[in-house]
């Protein structure tokens, strides 16, 4: 009756098994398989859809019932009736490794909490997290994310980004056990996937690199009214000084669905001019693939934007960003001070930073920076993030 109540909560269902096999490594939540396409490369795995709108199978074995009666105690410490069956599933399955590039996710933490004694739980960075400042933030402003998100927080092992990651980590006493400072996966997957279809980097082919960073309803989310316009103003400084200046100028859009481009579209459309938006829509970078908005970032000389993980890439790998914040949103001020930095609130400031960046040399440029990139960024010429995880899968299954 109770598994029948929970089936009955998800829409999506289209079959039920009998049988489940077994295997050794357990992806928590499928929209992680495109970032885990080099790691998992020849394992065999086990998908677990944790978001209602993919589950689309359910698991009906005697084995998988047993296990959903003897996790049923969590029930009344707050667990639902999803992550009883999840925690059933798993534990039916018995993998080795649990995997996920989600590592902001409730229900992961939640699982690996009752489980990580006896099977290996492994998160991946996929996102900024600024140290977790924003966390902070939210916690203070009571946006976003639940006022008990920090004693939820668990995470066993987490590849992360940088020192800044950790150290923020430490500092907001979030329970992470273990941590691998090795940097970013969809990088280390772009440089992959560059390899295997031949794909050449043309250094320099663009002068400036937008990055989009459209911050529809951001304002009311984070309970701060700087946001959105902070947002707009970049794109409209970044326009106004390619033209000026005559540079090559592309906009690495967000999105690569077309309806989801248009969307991010006309979040800038009503604040710009017509000769504005007429260079954007000219300069466009069109996604062809997940990978589209790294090739361009890489043949820029110097990558804008705010907040976005591109710029901690770029950087990472020792060339030149441009992160400008015009909000009073300090959590997502970039943590490298500098002439990466930028604060100023006026056109002229802007155009003269810009300029200075892109007239410098790399390494009179870096000197300029207060800490090293990896700070932020780690990045290791010699052995990727996809083959360091890979050898972390293979000591542990």
């Amino acid at each position: 009756m109770l598994l029948g109540k929970f089936f009955n909560k998800i829409k999506n269902i289209k079959r039920v098994k009998f049988v489940l096999d077994e295997k050794k490594i357990v992806v928590f939540d499928g929209v992680c398989i495109r970032d885990l396409k080099y790691v998992l490369k020849d394992y065999s795995y086990f998908v677990l859809e944790d978001r209602s709108c993919r589950i689309s199978e359910i698991y009906l074995t005697p084995l998988l019932v047993l296990n959903f009666f003897s996790f049923f105690y969590l029930f009344f410490k707050n667990y639902s009736l999803k992550n009883i069956y999840n925690l059933a599933l798993i534990e039916s399955i018995k993998p080795k490794i649990v995997i996920t590039t989600i590592d902001n996710s409730i229900s992961f933490y939640l699982y690996a909490k009752i489980l990580h004694k006896k099977k290996f739980f492994l998160a991946i960075q996929n996102a900024n997290r600024h140290g977790y400042r924003e966390l902070n933030y939210c916690l203070k402003k009571d946006a976003l994310i639940p006022k008990n998100y920090k004693s939820l927080f668990f995470i066993p092992n987490l590849i992360c980004f940088g020192q800044d990651d950790i150290s923020g980590a430490k500092k907001e006493n979030l329970n992470i056990e273990k941590f691998y400072n090795y940097g970013s996966l969809r990088i280390s997957n772009f440089f992959c996937y560059a390899k295997e279809n031949n794909i050449k980097i043309k250094k320099d082919l663009f002068d400036v690199c937008l990055v989009s960073e459209p911050m529809r309803n951001n304002n009311y989310v984070y309970k701060n009214d700087s946001i959105e316009n902070s947002s707009i103003k970049l794109v409209k400084f970044s326009i106004d000084f390619c033209i000026e200046n005559n540079l090559n100028f592309i906009f690495a859009t967000k999105y690569q669905n077309s309806k989801q481009v248009e969307e991010e579209l006309d979040f800038f459309k009503p604040h710009l001019k017509a000769r504005q938006l007429e260079y954007l829509l000219l300069n466009m970078n069109k996604k062809k693939n997940i990978y589209s908005s790294y090739e361009v970032l890489l043949q820029s000389k110097v990558a804008v934007g705010w907040m976005s993980t591109l710029l901690s890439d770029k950087i990472g790998l020792n060339e030149k960003i441009l992160s400008c914040n015009f909000s009073n949103f300090e959590a997502w001020d970039f943590p490298l001070d500098g002439i990466c930095s930028f604060k100023g609130k006026d056109y002229q400031s802007f155009s003269e930073r810009l300029k200075l960046i892109l007239d410098l040399n790399n390494l009179d440029y870096f000197s300029r920076i207060e800490k090293n990139p990896n700070f932020v960024m780690n990045y290791d010429k010699n052995e990727s993030v996809v083959e360091k995880t890979r050898k972390i899968l293979k000591n542990n299954i």
